[in-house]
C-alpha cells in the first residue's frame, strides 16, 4: 500500500512524451542560407539589423551570420559563426541566449521574432523577415 503513496509523484518526475517529428520538419526547413528582407519593432518598420544580413544555418549546428556594420567591415570581421538548435519549438543562436526565436515559414520566407523587456518593464517585439537564397560556402 505504501508503493502507491509514491505513484502520483512518478507523473510529475517523468518526463512526458514528445513527438520530434514536428522539430524536425522545422530543422529541415530552417537549414539554408537566408536573406534579412525586413524587420520590425512592435509592428512598426524599422532599419534591418545588419549584424544578420545574411544568415546560413547549417546541419552541423554552426550557424553563420554576415555583418555589414561599418566597424564589421572596417575590421574585416563580416562572418561570425555561432552554434544553433531548436527546441521546445525555439530558435536558439548562441549569440543572442539567453532570448531565442520563434521561427515560422511561408514558402520561401522565414519569420523569427522574439519579445525583449524593455527598461520600463513594457515588451518589445521584434520581427526579422527572410527570403531563402542560394547557399554560399563560408
Amino acid at each position: 500500500m505504501m508503493a502507491f503513496a509514491f505513484l502520483p509523484l512518478l507523473f510529475f518526475i517523468l518526463p512526458a512524451c514528445q513527438d520530434d517529428s514536428a522539430d524536425t520538419g522545422v530543422v529541415e526547413k530552417l537549414i539554408g542560407t537566408w536573406h534579412q528582407t525586413a524587420r520590425t519593432v512592435d509592428g512598426t518598420a524599422v532599419t534591418k539589423d545588419s549584424t544578420r544580413l545574411l544568415i546560413q544555418v547549417n546541419e552541423n549546428n554552426i550557424c553563420v551570420l554576415c555583418d555589414s556594420t561599418a566597424a564589421a567591415v572596417l575590421t574585416q570581421k563580416i562572418v561570425s559563426r555561432s552554434g544553433w538548435s531548436y527546441s521546445a519549438s525555439l530558435f536558439n543562436l548562441a549569440v543572442d541566449m539567453p532570448a531565442s526565436w520563434t521561427v515560422s515559414f511561408n514558402g520561401n520566407d522565414m519569420f523569427l521574432q522574439r519579445n525583449d523587456f524593455k527598461s520600463d518593464g513594457s515588451v518589445s517585439k521584434t520581427r526579422l523577415t527572410y527570403k531563402r537564397v542560394a547557399s554560399i560556402d563560408f
